[in-house]
């Protein structure tokens, strides 16, 4: 199994030659150490024998600790950043602070050090004096990935490698599943991580869209990219097909699509209206003041969710499959707030 930080010799020096890329001012080789789950000796012997190799990397010593710098970052030209610019790279660096514990949210951090790395004292130390001016707040929580780290790593290389992944998995009900996978995307619903995947009968078998399904990260107990073996997207597969707006990624129902029709009382019409909730809504504005929303969609699972998240404020009205199944959880959630005699 891969685990990141477990490197034969050559590929570790790669490592090193990469986490030095894009920082202008060198880095400290106890942090690439660290980084890469290596000692600073190791880094330093992996260094010499990249600068044997004809790579330009300066390696030097200030405030008594070790830096080296590939020459060539020196010589990059500048990006010029303006103020709101930077401002909204802060933004984006705080919603990804949701993925705590995820390669997503280190490359992140790797990124807008290396964009810090490009900009004046003063652009930095005004960068800094933003603070917490922008504040990103998940509804719903977020799920831990701790532990995850070489899961999400063999997926992502999948993904972006066109790599076969093997596998194994506990769904929803914690059955446990294994065997092969040819990831396509990976999609970020609820703060939550999802991969879009085609199971496949055998490593070197067929790609088709008849085969996807829909996994959470956070159920994976094991995954390791197959160097050996590739797929190909499926020509018969539309990744828009399995994502739905605010409803996330889903699988379509054996009976759908449905045609769904859900009532908001009026003093919620505002919020329901200034919202995108799927492509296909259509808004009607009642008498009353009240609304009624339709959509057409393929699955029912997370509009009954949705609705049930309402309360009191919206009504399910169609279809009669999607209002039946509302109706019967609200009543059993009735019962158990019933008054004790």
């Amino acid at each position: 199994m891969y685990k990141r930080g477990e490197y034969g010799q050559v590929a570790r020096a790669l490592r090193v030659l990469d986490a030095l890329r894009g920082y202008k001012r060198g880095r400290w080789v106890t942090k690439v150490g660290t980084e890469i789950g290596v000692s600073e000796r190791t880094v330093r012997r992996d260094l010499a024998e990249l600068q044997d190799a004809g790579f330009d990397i300066e390696v030097t010593r200030r405030d008594g600790r070790v830096i080296a710098t590939l020459i060539d970052e020196r010589t990059a030209t500048p990006i010029a950043i303006t103020k709101r610019e930077r401002f909204s790279l802060l933004a984006v660096r705080r919603v990804f602070d949701v993925l705590q514990g995820t390669p997503f949210l280190e490359d992140v951090r790797s990124v807008f050090a290396k964009l810090e790395q490009r900009m004046s004292d003063k652009e930095r130390a005004e960068l800094a004096s933003f603070g917490e001016r922008f504040v990103y707040m998940p509804d719903h929580g977020t799920k831990s990935y701790a532990g995850k780290e070489d899961i999400i790593d063999a997926i992502q290389t999948g993904i972006l490698s066109s790599k076969v992944v093997r596998y194994r998995y506990a769904d929803a009900k914690g059955r446990a599943r294994s065997g092969h996978l040819a990831p396509l995307a990976i999609a970020l619903y609820r703060h939550g991580l999802y991969v879009i995947a085609v199971r496949l009968k055998e490593p070197d078998g067929l790609a088709a869209a008849a085969n996807v399904g829909i996994f959470a990260i956070e159920r994976f107990n094991e995954a390791e990219h197959l160097r050996s073996h590739t797929f190909a997207m499926p020509a018969d597969f539309k990744l828009a097909s399995v994502l739905h707006g605010a409803f996330g990624p889903h699988l379509p129902d054996e009976d759908g699509p449905h045609e769904i029709l859900i009532e908001f009382a009026a003093d919620k019409a505002g919020y329901v209206t200034s919202r995108t909730w799927h492509e296909s809504q259509r808004i009607e504005v009642m008498p009353d003041g009240a609304v009624r929303v339709s959509m057409r969609l393929p699955a029912l699972g997370s509009v009954r969710s949705w609705v049930l998240e309402w309360g009191v404020a919206a009504r399910a009205l169609a279809p009669t499959k999607l209002v039946d199944a509302i109706g019967d959880e609200a009543r059993r959630t009735a019962a158990r707030y019933k008054p004790k005699s």
